[in-house]
Parts: structure tokens; sequence; C-alpha cells
């Protein structure tokens, strides 16, 4: 029998016996504050019994305690290693670098973990919520369902994958689970509004506005303060001016402004700026409007060491000089579709410029799949072409650099297709990221035969509805209303540049006031551009029941109003600085 086999003579018994004396003691010394005591009974534990797993684990939370977060890792990294490793070893280390956002050490050591552990069911909850901060959603949805699997009944790992098949428009799924964790209704308050939230959020989508409101009044009988439930409950709610949830967030507000956390009274504010407008009161909704989005520019001050400053000035010239490295030239031989497989069409734009009800009137013919709004391309351009492109001389050559290009290409469309199965009759599939408004000319050099659709509102119009929401994907510059003018004329500057550059039959533009006059000539101008034939069902697209999963989820639902054709008028008095900085002069 080999050593490792044998039995563990009395010496062995007794040091591990007083090695267990000793983690107890370190452990009551670490929760008293004594790290000095602790470390110091566990590595007389360790020198006892040098392969002690649990004396590893607890000199690293004592590292860790103390800030040393290097050599902690390097202990849990030991022992993971051992013959009598725990999970709680790979848990710890994952910890660890998750607070050090190394999520890519992080998504290695939760692998290894499970190929040690293969039926631990919260590692592979975990890994899959990693996964999917990491955009790797298909492979985190496969790993969260196999959480499920091994833990039918775990809260946690049915909230997780609801939340990531809602993440990609698997509503009806995402329901299923979050429903069932629902019925768990755990003790925890936070959990089970955040899973009530999740399930109005899933009904907003799905069409179901009655149904969502149902959910997160839910939530805000849980909380009365909680701001993402008012929050989310304004988005689907038509104010009156004696609307008695108007009278009840100003009371939480007025009562407890020195105590109300500040996201809350932030989401508050701007749930009260979307209720004044509802019952027409410009100054009051311009008042809460005001200062909810005077709290959120906070995030991304200079001075705020939690995210990256926001810098006006810098954004705006980055966004004009993008038309100095894509001149005409370089679109007179574009890449042709070749093979099978549906083309790509990408909406365009700033927010709230009616590019919900473009593309739902577009997602509404039986041969394009909408996917909504899309990271994939952002994040490839990121990883090819570096966070700062276009901004270095050596730029210039990036973008001539086929290689590059058909690789941007071919990573897109993989995700693309592995995230929504695209069926026989699919001949466009529609990507409505605004934002890659800046990388038209990128798109249409790397995706072969892409065609951009740039939507267009009157500018006010889109700044007032900008400033008007919170938007979850950072559009920093919509928190200030000189910012916001800026940037906006800086996204005009840019749009001129693509509009002289392009190829008519790779772009076009649609106004959204000539769509909401008149939506036949436009639908059939939009759909004659994509090349396909046309179909009636284009003008019922208030009917269709694919799923909407942006801002504009609720008024698209209502089909055509004009409404909010010149909204901005009554505003004028109170957003003079917006106005100013789109260089718009209105007469007393």
């Amino acid at each position: 029998m080999s050593k490792a086999a044998s039995k563990p003579s009395f010496a062995e018994k007794r040091n591990r016996q007083k090695a267990d004396k000793l983690i107890h003691a370190a452990q009551s010394a670490l929760a008293s504050g004594k790290v000095g005591d602790a470390l110091e009974h566990a590595r007389q534990a360790l020198a006892l019994v040098p392969d002690y797993g649990a004396a590893h684990l607890v000199i690293a939370q004592i590292y860790r305690a103390t800030g040393n977060l290097n050599e902690a890792a390097k202990v849990l990294q030991t022992a993971c290693n051992l013959p009598d490793t725990k999970i709680e070893y790979f848990r710890e280390l994952a910890g660890i670098f998750a607070a050090s956002k190394r999520y890519d050490l992080v998504q290695q050591i939760l692998f290894a973990a499970i190929r040690k552990f293969p039926t631990h069911a919260q590692t592979y909850s975990d890994l899959g919520v990693y996964l999917i901060q990491g955009d790797h959603i298909t492979q985190g949805i496969a790993i969260l369902e196999k959480a499920v699997d091994l833990a039918p009944n775990d809260w946690g790992a049915l909230t997780n994958l609801g939340s990531a098949l809602l993440k990609v428009g698997r509503v009806p799924e995402a329901l299923q689970y979050l429903g069932r964790a629902e019925e768990l209704a755990p003790d925890e308050p936070d959990r089970r509004i955040s899973n009530l939230l999740q399930i109005g959020e899933a009904k907003r989508h799905m069409g179901d506005l009655d149904g969502a409101a149902e959910y997160f009044r839910k939530a805000i009988d849980e909380d009365p303060k909680s701001g993402r439930a008012w929050h989310d409950l304004a988005d689907v709610t038509k104010f009156k001016p004696d609307s008695p949830e108007i009278a009840a967030m100003v009371d939480i507000l007025n009562a407890d402004k020195d105590k109300l956390a500040k996201l809350d009274r932030e989401m508050i504010g701007f749930a009260l700026g979307k209720a004044y407008i509802d019952s027409k009161n410009p100054k009051q909704a311009i008042f809460h409007l005001d200062r909810a989005n005077a709290l959120r520019r906070q995030d991304f001050a200079k001075d705020n060491p939690t995210r990256k400053a926001y810098d006006s000035k810098n954004a705006c010239e980055r966004v004009r000089a993008i038309a100095d490295y894509f001149p005409a030239t370089l679109f007179e031989n574009l890449p042709e579709k070749t093979g099978d497989g549906p083309d790509h069409a990408f909406i365009v734009g700033m927010p709230r410029c009616g590019s919900t009800l473009t593309e739902q009137i577009l997602g509404s013919h039986p041969e394009t799949l909408p996917t909504g709004e899309l990271r994939s391309l952002p994040k490839y351009k990121d990883r090819l072409f570096g966070t700062t492109f276009p901004s270095q001389p050596e730029d210039h050559t990036k973008i001539r650099n086929q290689a590059m290009l058909t690789e941007l290409a071919k990573l897109y469309r993989d995700e693309v297709h592995a995230m929504f199965t695209p069926s026989s009759t699919t001949k466009i599939i529609i990507d409505k990221m605004l934002g890659n408004f800046a990388w038209a000319g990128l798109i249409l050099l790397s995706v072969p035969g892409a065609k951009i659709i740039h939507c267009r509102r009157n500018p006010v119009d889109t700044c007032l509805s900008c400033y008007s929401k919170r938007f979850a994907n950072l559009q920093v510059y919509a928190y200030d209303q000189t910012e916001l003018g800026h940037y906006y004329r800086a996204y005009e500057d840019l749009m001129a540049h693509w509009r002289a550059v392009l190829p008519k039959d790779r772009f076009i533009e649609v106004n959204y006031e000539d769509l909401v006059a008149d939506i036949e000539p436009e639908a059939r101008r939009l759909i004659e551009f994509l090349g396909l034939p046309w179909n009636d069902a284009v003008l019922d697209f208030h009917k269709t029941e694919r799923l909407v999963r942006t801002a504009s989820a609720a008024q698209v639902r209502q089909g055509i109003y004009q409404t909010s054709v010149e909204r901005w008028k009554p505003y004028a008095p109170y957003i003079q600085p917006l106005l100013t900085a789109l260089g718009i002069e209105t007469r007393d």
C-alpha cells in the first residue's frame, strides 16, 4: 500500500487536531480584528500540517482583509492544487480576481472548479453570470442552463438564467424561469424586488403593458422608495394631472430627500419628469429632469473615481475626427455579399430618433430578423482596431487592412447567428445599435453587402426626448443640456460626411416626421432599399408579436401618432441651454 493511501499515524492525527484548534483560533482572532494573531495561528497550523487546505484559506482571507490581494491569490492557488482541495478555495480565488475586475481569470478559475467539482450548481451559476458580463452570451446561457439542471429550485440560478434569456430576447423562456423563481419567494426583499422588476420588464417587451405595470406596482408595494420600480412603472403608464402616483413620488422626494439613496432620487426624478410630460406640465417636467440629470451626470464627473470622466469637448472632437479617416475613395469598391445566408442592415442615429418605429415596421416583414441593439460590432471593433480607433496615424493603414476587416465581419456575423438563429425565409438581419452611426463607414468596408439606415428627427425633439430618459447604456452626453446639444451637432457633422461619401445603394435616410405623416411611401422606400418584396404586414407593425426591447417599447405599441412632432415648443422657456448649444434661436 502506498504512503498516500495509508492510514494517518498517531502523530499526524495529533498534529491535525492541533491544527484544527489553531484554525479556530485564527478565525476568532480575524473576526475580532486581531489580524496579527490570526496570521500567527494560521501559520502555526500550516507548519503542523503543510498541505492543510483550511489553513491556506484562512491565511488568504487574512491577506484579503488587509488588502494584500496578490499574496491572497498565491496562497489560494496553492490550496486549489492540494489533494484535499475544496470548491470553496476556487470560489474564494475567483472572488479575489473579481474584486480586481480580472474577469478573464475569474472565468478560468471557475472553469477549473467545474472540472474538479462537476456537480456544484452554484459554481455553474456564477460562471454563467461572469461569461455574460464578458459578452460571451451564448456560452453563458448554456452554463446557466446546466446550473438549473443541477439545482432546479435554486433561486439564484433561476433568476440568473431568466435574466440572461431576457437579455437576448428569449422572453417567453425568461418568463418561465423568472416565474419559477417568483414562486419560491425568497425572504430577501432585494432579491424578490429584483425578480418582480425583471418579470415586469419581460412583459413590457412582449407588449403586455398592463401586466408589466402590475409587477412594477408589486415591487413598489415591497419597497415604496424603490427608484427602479417607480422608473419602470412610469415607462408603461400614461399619467394624468390628478394621477395619485405623481403626488406619491413628490412626497417621497420631499420627505426623504436626505435619507433617500442617490440612485433612488435620480430614478424617481426621471419618473416624475415623464409623469409631468404626460400631464402637459413643461415647467415641472424640466424642473425634475434637470435635477435627475444632474444626479446622473455626477457619475461621470472628473472627480468621481468610479467611472471614467466624461469630457464633452474631447468626445465631440473624436466624433468629428472620424470623418478624416474615411475619404470617399475608400467606398468605390465595397465588398459584395458572397454565398448563402442573410444580408445585414444597420439602423443608426441618435437615441429617440424614431428608430424603434422604423425597426418595428421593417421587423414586421416576414423576411427580416430584427435583433434589437447589439453590442457585437463595437465590441469586436474595439478588440481588433483598439478602443481609441481612429485617432492615430497608423489607423489609416488599419482601415485598409483587408484581413482585419474580414475578421471583424466574421466575428460579428458568427456571434449574431449564434444569438439569433435565422429562419429559412430570413433575407435581412437588422441590428439597431444606434451608436453604430460612428462606424457606418467601417461597417460597409467590412460586412459584405451591408446597408445603413439612418433615422433622423427634429433635433430639439430628439434631444429633449433624450434628456427625459435615464439610459441603461451610458449615453453620457445626455445628462446636461449644453453637452447634449454640442454632441448632437458633432453627430450631425459626421452624418453629413457619411451622406456625402457613402454609396446611395448602401445608405438611406428616413425622417421620423415623414414616417408618421404618411407611413406607406416611406415604408415602401425602405423595403425597396433592402431589396425585399412589398408586404402589407409592415403597415400593421403595431400588431406584430415580435419583441421590442428598447426605451420606446411602450410608444411603438400604439401605432402611428403625430403628437411627438414639434413636441419641444412648450418647453422652450425651460431648455434655453439646449437651444443655445444647438444654435436655435426662439422668439420671446
